[in-house]
């Protein structure tokens, strides 16, 4: 596994609204919603799925957000961001690399924004109702008005229109590279963790700190 998957998210895209209102109404109302929460504990599974080499990756992920600072856990990856840098920490060879949190964001998806992402420059097409496990919900497909140098095309949401909830996104790589996340756990205005969203290198002994930033 490579650090560009324990932060970033690759999708696909395409076409033209044939109900986008429909799209717009369900999205703004999430947006309404999503207003209110002062922060996002959620869990979940991602799988991603590379079809050009026949390969697929499952692994666990819990987030916490507030505003545009998130503490991502993947269990070989500690991702931290504070809203302008990110902390990609490596815990089998103890390093952790930095990088600028917009600069990071154009190449993939912040992670502050998985339950946002439709805000950010998108059509959206409206593609009816279908079930994830034992859940109705709404699908509905993003496109980036925007495509150069994106690496996805499509990003397809799975919504629960009663409880207002993301259920599934999946991200279409242009190389053949998907990913899926499935939410497990979603707890808005929790409590989060005082300091979560710094990263500390007096709490990792030893930890090389790379700075990729120019």
């Amino acid at each position: 596994m490579n650090r560009t998957f324990a932060i970033a998210v690759c999708a696909l895209f395409a076409a033209v609204p044939a109900f986008s209102q429909d799209a717009h109404a369900l999205l703004d109302r999430m947006s309404e919603q999503a207003r209110t929460y002062d922060s996002v504990l959620a869990t979940y599974t991602s799988t991603l799925t590379d079809h050009a080499n026949d390969m697929e990756m499952t692994q666990e992920g819990a987030i916490e957000i507030e505003g545009e600072k998130y503490y991502l856990d993947l269990g070989d990856y500690v991702v931290i961001s504070d809203g302008q840098t990110v902390w990609t920490y490596e815990t089998a060879i103890n390093e952790c690399y930095v990088d600028d949190a917009e600069e990071l964001a154009e190449d993939g998806m912040d992670p502050s924004k998985l339950f946002t992402i439709w805000e950010d420059d998108f059509r959206s097409e409206w593609r009816g109702t279908t079930t994830v496990g034992s859940r109705q919900v709404a699908q509905i497909h993003l496109y980036p008005n925007s495509t150069e140098d994106k690496s996805y095309h499509t990003i397809q949401l799975y919504i629960d229109e009663s409880a207002l909830e993301l259920v599934r996104a999946v991200v279409k790589g242009r190389e053949g590279t998907d990913v899926q996340y499935d939410v497990h756990t979603f707890k808005p205005n929790a409590a989060v963790t005082s300091g979560r969203f710094t990263f500390n290198a007096n709490n990792y002994p030893g930890v090389e700190v790379i700075d990729n930033r120019l």
